[in-house]
């Protein structure tokens, strides 16, 4: 991808911007435990482990803890 910056009263710059980055598994991460990882679970951070763990939403989670935030 091809960016031009032009700046009032000087010259133009032209810059390419190239990405070589590859898409990465989640289980590659050295924070993220997904070692129990099934279809329908998701990720809860431990902040004892200090990691990210795949988890039975179901049977871990309760609707009570969870805070969206305001909006």
């Amino acid at each position: 991808m091809a960016i031009k910056v032009t700046v009032p009263n000087t010259k133009t710059i032209n810059t390419n911007i190239v990405s070589k980055r590859q898409a990465a598994a989640v289980q590659t991460l050295a924070d993220v435990d997904a070692k129990d990882l099934q279809d329908g679970y998701t990720l809860i951070y431990n902040s004892e482990t200090k990691k990210w763990e795949a988890v039975n939403p179901a049977t871990n989670v309760s609707l009570d803890a969870i805070d969206g935030g305001t909006y």
